[in-house]
This record gives C-alpha cells, sequence and structure tokens, in this order.
C-alpha cells in the first residue's frame, strides 16, 4: 500500500461523506452538494454533510470525481480513483481517534 497523502480535513470529509452514499455521488441541494441514501426515510431531521461548491471543483480538479454536467453539474460521482482514496481514508485513523 502507498504511503496516503496529506488530505486536509474538509476534503477528507468530503471524501468519506460521497463514499457512504450508495452510488457514490452528491448531489446538488441548497446550500451545496450533499450524500443521501438511497431511500431517506424520517419524520424528524436528517444530518447530511454539505460540500461547497468549491470543494467539489476541487475534488474534480485533483481528479477524484467526475461532473454529470462541466457547466452546471447537479450530480458529483466519485470515480475510481476518488473511490480507492476514500476507502484508504477510511481504513485510516484519524489522529483524534489515536489519542
Amino acid at each position: 500500500m502507498s504511503p496516503l497523502p496529506h488530505i486536509p480535513p474538509l476534503q477528507r470529509e468530503a471524501l468519506l461523506a460521497a463514499l457512504q452514499s450508495p452510488t457514490h455521488t452528491l448531489r446538488r441541494m441548497r446550500g451545496g452538494y450533499v450524500a443521501l441514501g438511497a431511500d431517506v426515510r424520517t419524520s424528524g431531521t436528517a444530518t447530511a454533510h454539505t460540500v461547497t461548491r468549491r470543494m467539489a471543483l476541487r475534488l474534480e480538479r485533483e481528479g477524484l470525481v467526475d461532473f454529470d454536467d462541466p457547466d452546471y453539474p447537479t450530480v458529483i460521482t466519485l470515480n475510481a480513483h476518488g473511490v480507492a482514496l476514500a476507502e484508504q481514508l477510511r481504513s485510516q485513523p484519524t489522529k483524534a481517534a489515536s489519542r
């Protein structure tokens, strides 16, 4: 396994949020892009991690995601490289958890 490059915390959260989605996608909603499960059913509030457009563009620039439409993306999907990196991040303990 190659050494894990330094991934900033917000980028790490965005990758892990997309990985948790069944289709590895983030959908555009009010306030940013959100990873939702296939079937969200709740009578109360649901917590979802929001990824800003700026972070989505950064992930795309680094070759970790693909946009459904380059000019106005509504769906962002992790590509093979993004999935591999996110899975590697998920298997690595965070510094806070290792203390």
